[in-house]
């Protein structure tokens, strides 16, 4: 199983940014293993213009780089693609700032130094990543499921029409499904989109509970929404 999926990533390009140029040389030597193409750059402005004139899959960053952080370029990248795998690469002591890239949606982050095993393992999450990403219906329960291509909730055939800010967090729910989705998380990724208050967030929220049912968006005061899905 896990060679099957480690296979998988001979579809895909992978861009890698590090600013430590015997790191990048390092890892580019091992990733070139399991990908069709590798592409590098040593800071987030010379990767975010190869992600836009390049097929680009998965990306796989430095935290702190010169003239654009990873964070940064993570930032710009997730306004174009809310679905490429991403992962950081940071030191121990940043752990701190990894808690600012949770609504970025990180496949993973590697702690330096980067170990093999682990580094495989991240490949895994992000090829997962893609495979849950390619599904065009995601059930939500027996008569309930999102239309991931024409960005419409189906409940029991009829089709449910969505805006742009209820497709952003229904995604970012099934994304973490069955599992709590922060207060915090919520309003960084809406603010990505849309410049939302709180008091708007939670009419959001009434808005999707009335279209799903109040039991399929559960309410964890003052944590955050769960959505529950029959996998």
């Amino acid at each position: 199983m896990i060679e099957e999926k480690l296979v998988k990533l001979k579809k895909y390009t992978l861009l890698l940014v590090e600013d430590d140029k015997e790191l990048l040389n390092k890892l580019q030597i091992i990733l070139e293993i399991f990908f069709k193409e590798v592409l590098t750059a040593m800071n987030g402005e010379e990767a975010l213009n190869t992600y836009t004139n390049k097929k680009v899959d998965m990306v796989i960053a430095d935290y702190n780089m010169p003239i654009m952080s990873g964070y940064e370029l993570f930032k710009k990248i997730r306004k174009i693609n809310s679905i490429i795998p991403l992962v950081i690469i940071s030191s121990y002591s940043d752990k701190e700032k990894l808690m600012n890239s949770i609504p970025l949606y990180l496949t993973q982050y590697l702690i330096k130094p980067i170990e093999y095993s682990t580094l495989t393992q991240t490949l895994i999450s992000m090829v997962e990543r893609i495979d849950d990403s390619s599904e065009e219906i995601s059930k939500i329960s027996d008569s309930l499921f999102y239309d991931n291509i024409n960005k419409v909730i189906q409940n029991d055939g009829i089709a449910i029409e969505l805006s742009k800010s209820e497709i952003n967090t229904i995604e970012l729910l099934l994304r973490n499904k069955n599992k709590i989705v922060s207060i915090a998380e919520i309003e960084l990724n809406l603010n990505t989109v849309d410049n939302m208050s709180s008091q708007a967030i939670k009419s959001l929220f009434y808005r999707l509970r009335k279209k799903l049912g109040k039991d399929t968006i559960l309410n964890i005061p003052s944590f955050g929404y769960i959505l529950k899905t029959i996998e």
